[in-house]
């Protein structure tokens, strides 16, 4: 969940500053949703996925009253 709103967030900021900067210059804005808005999110999620489940299968070797101990 957070890295999909990292993602989001990242997202909106790039998009965000390319308008700005093209309205600055007076440039066209173009902006290709398949390859620049879709996949940030994604891989934030997927990111965030891979760093929960790490930690999460070493502490599911650990037996309960040994994590307890430590």
């Amino acid at each position: 969940m957070l890295g999909t709103l990292g993602g989001l967030a990242g997202t909106a900021i790039g998009v965000g500053v390319v308008a700005v900067v093209a309205l600055v210059r007076e440039w066209t804005t173009v902006i290709n949703p398949c390859t620049v808005v879709l996949p940030p999110p994604a891989v934030g999620s997927l990111t965030g996925l891979l760093a929960g489940l790490y930690p999460a299968l070493g502490a599911a070797k650990v037996q309960p009253l040994e994590a307890l101990r430590t």
